[in-house]
């Protein structure tokens, strides 16, 4: 594929990302903020945990401790060290530091600003729901792991099954939030919406500090 048409293709994809997000983060706050409830929180609640059977609902709980806080450290830190001591993708790094630790601040700014109590009296977590913590952040790593695969590696079927993997990563993420009553659906897509937000600006953020210090390399280098 010719580069322009992939940058348009690119281009294209990350602004529909963008937009849409954008839509449910402006839907969902408005309600929220007018104490509003929202039927698809029951409705989805009653489908999953009546389709899916207790040893199902238990390895989608497994799955997701992958976007829990010891595994958004662990995953981060490795990502990290390969990105140092195979790439020497610096720009890659302040990109991941910057926005898997910033979206775990904003999603706590948000919880104390919505205020918005969790479904479970007896649950596990502390805190308010909305938007999921586990969504949002874990979107905004994993997106980012994929955004440099794809950048990074030359292998089609690398990409393509990386790209896969995650999205069902994501979407059982989802899921058991909602099945152990931890969040409410609407918390859930919140956490899609602000990860959707924060991974476009992240990949963005990325972009520009390659292309300054492509800039000033070019000025050091006569070139």
């Amino acid at each position: 594929m010719k580069p322009i048409l992939r940058n348009r293709i690119q281009t294209t994809l990350l602004s529909t990302l963008f937009f849409l997000s954008l839509c449910i983060i402006v839907f969902l706050i408005v309600g929220i903020l007018q104490g509003k409830s929202f039927s698809i929180d029951l409705t989805f609640y009653e489908y999953i945990t009546s389709t899916l059977s207790t040893e199902w609902l238990s390895v989608f709980e497994q799955v997701s401790f992958l976007a829990s806080k010891p595994a958004i450290i662990v995953i981060s830190l490795m990502t990290l060290f390969f990105l140092w001591l195979f790439k020497k993708d610096y720009a890659g790094m302040i990109t991941m530091v910057v926005f898997v630790m910033g979206g775990n601040v904003l999603n706590k700014l948000i919880k104390s600003w919505t205020q918005r109590e969790r479904p479970a009296v007896n649950g596990l977590e502390e805190g308010y729901s909305f938007p999921s913590g586990h969504v949002m952040v874990g979107f905004i790593m994993y997106g980012i792991i994929v955004y440099l695969i794809y950048r990074h590696s030359s292998h089609t079927l690398l990409k393509v099954i990386s790209l896969i993997t995650v999205t069902l990563f994501l979407v059982i993420i989802g899921i058991s939030r909602i099945a152990t009553e931890e969040h409410y659906a609407t918390d859930v897509l919140a956490g899609y919406g602000f990860g959707g937000v924060l991974l476009v600006i992240a990949i963005k953020a990325h972009h520009y500090i390659e292309k300054e210090r492509s800039a000033k390399h070019q000025v050091h280098t006569g070139f």
